[in-house]
């Protein structure tokens, strides 16, 4: 009886350690391809340039490229000769009759990961295209409103634009415009008997990564206990290991830190921060100088007769329910103290006050969510738009840009530009 025990024991410790070996094995095979596949796949990084601006913003000139898709195929991403994400060239002012549209924003904007022709940039000029007549849409990519200020003042005038539409990311673009408008950060933005100066300091801006030590405070988080969090961290890493990813698709929002128990609320991924009620004094303070920003630019435009508008892209837990819910378990929120609407509609207060037009698709997007079920964001937590995300967000934003694009037209018609085609391969002058 024994000897047949401790076999039946060496049976099932040889099965046991077996498993093991092959799990070990696979996490380590799957990791060497993924290495393989971040050094031959190119990716938006690809894309842009790492510091100085050119006409497309970050995005670099002269670029035809196959970049990933976020599951595992390929997509086309072209940068004309200026820089800007088009399969086409610009001349240096809008040709007689024709609409021009300057996009701004950041990779919402750019088009993460998403096909030439898919984006809801090229969707929103193919509807004018087809609707209202001819229009370019010129995308440049500028990282956040502070920047896309400076982006305006130094090349976006200069291209006389009929339309400035300026993306705002619910989340990094509040928490970046907090950094770079800081006392210390790179921007000094003065706002006085209606003019505006601002002043590049070349200083590096503060990092949104040092402000880690601004964590949401307890107060708005659920209280667990040590081996709460305990389990927590286990089950984390183990939906996180490669082999099982296709079986834990988690969708609740990925933080830039990694720090799950303690959420910062200057995150600039989750955003989480920007949505506490009532938000504490530096989230009030990062949306005052959000609006100072937002103020800047519709006084900049109207000087120069530029119609300026906001667009505003939501996080996928504002149109996703399930996402909240996950989200909440995940960094142990109090739901009764965050307020998924609050960036909306303080953003919405900010530009009534000061004239500005905004589009905000959230509400429509959430119903057309509710009656689809289909995901609008890549998998994994990841808080970009896909696909069908684009295609979504120009339909539910499609009636105010419409009334946007009646708007610009009438500027058309009153205009008389003169305009000089540029050779191909020449970057605008």
């Amino acid at each position: 009886m024994t000897i047949r025990v401790s076999a039946r024991r060496f049976v099932w410790l040889s099965v046991i350690f077996a498993m093991i070996v092959a799990v070990v094995l696979s996490e380590f095979s799957l990791g060497v391809m993924e290495k393989y596949q971040r050094k031959t796949t190119l990716d938006f990084g690809d894309v842009k340039r790492l510091h100085e601006m050119g006409w497309g913003g970050y995005l670099k000139e002269n670029l035809s490229i196959q970049v990933t898709d976020g599951y595992g195929g390929k997509v086309q991403w072209t940068n004309n000769a200026a820089g800007f994400r088009s399969d086409r060239e610009f001349t240096p002012e809008p040709r007689p009759g024709v609409l021009r549209i300057l996009s701004l924003g950041d990779s919402f904007t750019a088009g993460y990961r998403v096909g030439q022709h898919e984006t809801f940039s090229a969707l929103q000029e193919q509807l004018i295209n087809q609707e209202y007549g001819q229009a370019e849409v010129m995308v440049a990519e500028i990282s956040d409103p502070a920047n896309a200020l400076y982006y305006l003042d130094q090349f976006g005038l200069r291209l006389k634009p009929h339309i400035v539409l300026l993306g705002i990311t619910l989340g990094n673009d509040i928490s970046q415009t907090y950094v770079t408008l800081d006392p210390q950060g790179r921007y000094i933005l003065t706002l006085e008997d209606g003019k505006v100066h601002l002043e590049n300091t070349h200083k590096l801006p503060i990092s949104i990564r040092k402000l880690a030590s601004h964590q949401i405070p307890p107060e708005y988080l659920v209280s667990r206990s040590p081996g709460e969090r305990f389990v927590g961290e286990i089950s984390r890493w183990i939906k996180r290991r490669r082999l099982l990813r296709r079986f834990f698709q988690e969708q609740e929002a990925i933080t830039t830190g990694g720090n799950w128990q303690h959420p910062g609320l200057f995150d600039e991924t989750d955003g989480l921060g920007m949505f506490t009620n009532p938000p504490p004094p530096e989230i009030v303070e990062a949306y005052a100088r959000l609006c100072r920003a937002l103020e800047a630019f519709s006084l900049i435009c109207r000087q120069h007769r530029i119609i300026f508008a906001v667009q505003i892209f939501p996080q996928r837990y504002q149109v996703q329910p399930g996402d909240w819910d996950k989200a909440a378990a995940q960094y142990g929120l109090k739901k009764s103290r965050f307020d998924l609407m609050a960036p909306n509609r303080r953003i919405g207060a900010c530009c009534r006050e000061h004239g500005i037009t905004y589009l905000d698709p959230t509400a429509a997007m959430a119903q057309w969510y509710a009656k689809s079920r289909q995901n609008m964001y890549y998998p994994r937590g990841d808080m970009h738009m896909n696909r069908i995300g684009h295609s979504v967000f120009f339909a539910c934003s499609r009636p105010a840009f419409s009334q946007l694009v009646q708007a610009g037209l009438k500027l058309v018609e009153g205009s008389n530009p003169k305009a000089h085609r540029i050779s191909p391969g020449a970057g605008l002058p």
